[in-house]
Formats: C-alpha cells, structure tokens, sequence
C-alpha cells in the first residue's frame, strides 16, 4: 500500500531503501518476515517520500502526508521521485561487470539505471514499470531470446520506449534493426555514449 501510495516500482523503493528488489518482493508477498534493519530502511525511504504509517496491529494502513507550505514536504520528495523515474534506463546485460560500467556511465548523465540480467527477465520489469522508463541498453547477444527480437517487442508493446543496442560482433551493421532502435558498437566511447543518451 505505501509502495503504490507513491507510485514507485519494486526497483525504485529498492533503490531509495538501499536494498535488493528481492527483499521487497519477497516481504510483499509475505515469504520473508524481514531483516529489522533493512525493514526500517524501506519505512524511512517511503516516509521520506511522503508516506505516513498509521494505526495499530491488526487494522494499519498508510496515507500519504498533506502538502505543507514549508520547500520539505512529501509531496515535493514524491514529486521528485517522480522526476528521477521518468528517465530511468533498463540496462540488460548477462554480465555484471558490464552493466556496473553502463551504470556509471549512465549515471553521469543524472540517469536513474534498472538492471536485468536477460531479456525474459527485462519483459518483467516492462510489464511492471514501463511508464517510468524511457530507454533499454540491451546486448545483442544474449542466452535466450536476443536483443533485437526484445527490441521488436517493444516496439510493438512500448512504443515510447527508445532501445540502444549493443554489440562488438563482426557483421553489426547488417542488423535488421527495428525503427524504435539504434546500435552502439563495442568497445563503447564514452563521448557517444553521452551523445546517444543524453537525448532521451
């Protein structure tokens, strides 16, 4: 209820909180009663975004803190919060070594990241938080489904959503690329890196 009283994603509460997205899924769903230090994290990450706890066991529930006149309200931090998220990037990669570099890259440019793993994993994110992200920075070449089918899909799924390839495989410029998509070749520049991103 607090998460949605907000609007933030599973990644974005996350994020604020300071703990993996799992710890958040698996306490919504009730298989974890929860770590006493990561929950207060989560409870202060979502008071600081404007969220007031209420009432006692058994008949809680939340609501969110009426705007004040004063500049530090919770209406302006989930204003904020708000903010970050609409350029948010999906950066999908097998190797985390790789998507840790897309994030520091990315970050650069004031970019709220999102990471998955694999394609079959980043068309769950979409289906949870589309709205919030304006670009995929997937790999080409991926275990499982590839880059430019899930560029196809979300095309057709998520229109708004600008896709970046990526790949250092010889034979990169025959790609069939979908119109929603544009390629960056390995080993990345960081000047177009900044020049493909920056216009998101």
């Amino acid at each position: 209820m607090a998460r949605a009283a907000v609007n933030w994603s599973l990644d974005q509460l996350a994020q604020a909180a300071g703990v993996h997205r799992n710890t958040i899924h698996n306490f919504e769903t009730g298989r974890y009663s929860g770590n006493p230090e990561k929950l207060r994290a989560v409870r202060q990450a979502l008071q600081n975004a404007g969220v007031e706890f209420i009432g006692e066991a058994g008949s809680s529930g939340v609501r969110l803190r009426k705007p004040s006149t004063g500049p530090d309200n919770g209406v302006i931090a989930a204003g904020a919060a708000a903010a970050v998220a609409a350029h948010s990037v999906l950066v999908i990669n097998s190797a985390p070594e790789v998507r840790s570099l897309a994030r520091s890259i990315l970050e650069e440019l004031s970019l709220s990241v999102i990471e998955a793993e694999n394609s079959e994993e980043a068309l769950m994110i979409l289906q949870d938080q589309a709205l919030s992200l304006s670009a995929v920075f997937s790999e080409v070449m991926m275990p499982g489904m590839d880059g430019v089918v899930l560029a196809n899909i979300i095309m057709k799924t998520w229109p708004a959503i600008k896709v970046i390839l990526s790949t250092g495989a010889a034979g990169a410029a025959d790609l069939r690329l979908p119109l929603n998509a544009s390629l960056i070749a390995k080993p990345w520049r960081i000047s177009e890196m900044f020049r493909v991103f920056r216009g998101i």
